[in-house]
């Protein structure tokens, strides 16, 4: 009988290790969603993590990096990316010139980046980061990065910390990202069926008429 309980208990003990183990690896965040080529405008851009959570990076018009900000949350590791999302016309108040979507998988290191950049500094221990969602025309990225600027802050790397080269300078050379995804989506002169850019270019027929 003492043997079964403890054979039980071993099992049960067994179990919560396994389960520990299985545990992402998770990041406190704050959402960004910019880009480094003028005015864009995002329907629904879900990064979906490994372990199933979703979140939402669409956040209405930007036209800059890093773009338009959310307070976040915890998130794991990114394993894939889908929404859609439009190229502004130049000019202010007029459109849009082409329309994008993707639906994508996420390279399998991007956890191993993530780990990288929080282990990059000598000097520099912030608690949280920035998961960045950037589009440019049909091209979308995804930057992982601890917002370390070295014009107020101490940001020297580890020695020989990152041998793979995969801390980049961020588009504006400000600060240190790692890319976790780089991918170039579907284009169309027209909205994509299912979207919400199909409502607002009826919208704006029905006013410029």
């Amino acid at each position: 009988m003492n043997k079964l309980k403890f054979g039980l208990f071993f099992s049960m003990l067994l179990s919560l290790v396994a389960c520990a183990n299985d545990e992402p690896y998770t990041v406190k965040v704050g959402y960004t969603n910019g880009t480094t080529s003028g005015r864009h405008g995002t329907g629904e851009i879900i990064v979906t993590t490994l372990s199933g959570g979703m979140v939402n990076f669409a956040m209405g018009a930007i036209g800059t990096y890093p773009g338009a900000m959310s307070t976040g949350g915890r998130m794991d590791a990114p394993a894939h990316i889908e929404g859609d999302w439009a190229k502004g016309n130049p000019e202010p108040n007029s459109g849009y010139i082409s329309y994008h979507r993707i639906s994508a998988d996420i390279p399998k290191e991007a956890e191993a980046k993530m780990k990288l950049m929080d282990n990059y500094y000598q000097n520099f221990d912030r608690s949280y980061g920035s998961m960045q969602v950037i589009i440019d025309g049909p091209r979308i990225r995804v930057f992982y990065t601890k917002g370390c600027y070295s014009h107020r802050m101490d940001c020297t790397p580890k020695k020989n910390i990152d041998p793979n080269g995969w801390v980049v300078k961020s588009p504006t050379g400000s600060t240190d990202v790692v890319v976790l995804f780089d991918g170039i989506g579907e284009s169309s002169k027209t909205p994509f069926p299912n979207t919400e850019f199909v409502d607002l270019d009826k919208r704006r027929e029905f006013y410029n008429n």
